[in-house]
């Protein structure tokens, strides 16, 4: 979604907020009698609890130091936050939906040496919201509501994002806390690229 487009989203919303959303019950656009809470739920329990992205750029071999891939961990402990928010483009029914975790998502890159030593590089923010936009089809009254990812999920805060390597001591581990706090625009440009674009892609499957 274009910034341009996103801005008349949620000018949408605020508009829909004004007015109380007073939907017409003869229009595409009426919520009466829908469950949005339902579905969210139902998504949410079905994200798993892990999930690896074998990709050539973490499967690499560096300085005698192997790396397989990246692994999303915690996605299961996604929560919502506040309320769903429906609202309509167009005549299609869509709904606003914020999410949190509170530590529990990690990004990590498992590593070993050629000397058998092994652990991993670990991603982690303290705390993170972010928001995300479905189109939703609901045939009639009484039937399930189908959800349908609309747009790529929006960052809303992200705190403390640290970068932890475990399993090689000590030295390696205060090198990886200085470069939390020497280069966070670093951290929160892989952590906005990987975390949302694996969020995504669960969701998708979730709702396959």
């Amino acid at each position: 979604m274009t910034p341009v487009k996103f801005f008349w989203a949620m000018a949408c919303i605020a508009a829909s907020s004004a007015t109380g959303f007073e939907y017409r019950t003869d229009t595409p656009c009426d919520f009466s009698g829908i469950d949005l809470d339902g579905p969210i739920s139902r998504m949410l329990t079905s994200l798993p609890e892990y999930m690896m992205r074998d990709s050539p750029e973490f499967r690499a071999e560096f300085a005698g130091i192997e790396f397989f891939g990246l692994k999303i961990s915690g996605l299961n402990k996604v929560r919502r936050y506040g309320a769903v928010i429906p609202f309509c483009i167009n005549g299609t029914r869509m709904i606003q939906v914020e999410f949190a975790q509170d530590g529990d998502v990690s990004l990590s890159v498992p590593w070993k040496t050629c000397t058998g030593a092994e652990g991993e590089l670990q991603l982690r923010a303290s705390v993170s919201r972010f928001t995300t936009l479905f189109r939703i089809e609901a045939p009639s009254l009484g039937q399930e509501v189908t959800l349908e990812l609309a747009e790529r999920t929006l960052p809303v805060s992200t705190e403390e994002l640290m970068l932890r390597v475990r399993g090689g001591g000590m030295f390696p581990a205060i090198v990886s806390r200085y470069l939390s706090m020497a280069f966070p625009a670093v951290l929160r440009a892989m952590w906005y690229e990987q975390f949302f674009y694996n969020f995504d892609r669960s969701i998708r499957q979730a709702l396959a």
